[in-house]
């Protein structure tokens, strides 16, 4: 989970939410605009940290928030690959189980 936070935002205190882009369940890109504050100067969009799903909001529209204050969660995006076998053969036995962190260069299975 990513936790989507103001970020340092200067000499002002309280900014005002002004839109809220997205609600949870919607996916999202990463730097993919999220909220947007403003304050008497300045208009700021804050982005998403990392692709993913918009678990919880925590401000609405008309809030006002201040640095370091939480906006909402995003459930990071877990990676997939599959690995495609080098050569034909039978699969004689598998070196990891499913659910099993492995590390580059980690053998999977034997092949025969």
């Amino acid at each position: 989970m990513k936790e989507v936070r103001v970020p340092d935002i200067g000499d002002f205190k309280d900014v005002e939410v002004i839109e809220v882009l997205v609600k949870p369940g919607d996916a999202v890109a990463k730097e993919q605009s999220l909220i947007t504050l403003e304050s008497d100067k300045a208009t700021m969009e804050i982005p998403s940290p990392a692709a993913g799903v918009v678990k919880e909001l925590k401000v609405k529209v008309g809030d006002t928030v201040t640095a370091g204050q939480q906006l909402l969660v995003v459930e990071a995006m877990k990676m997939q690959n599959e690995v495609r076998s080098p050569k034909s053969g039978i699969v004689e036995r598998l070196l990891v189980k499913e659910g099993q962190a492995v590390n580059a260069g980690d053998a999977l299975a034997v092949i025969a």
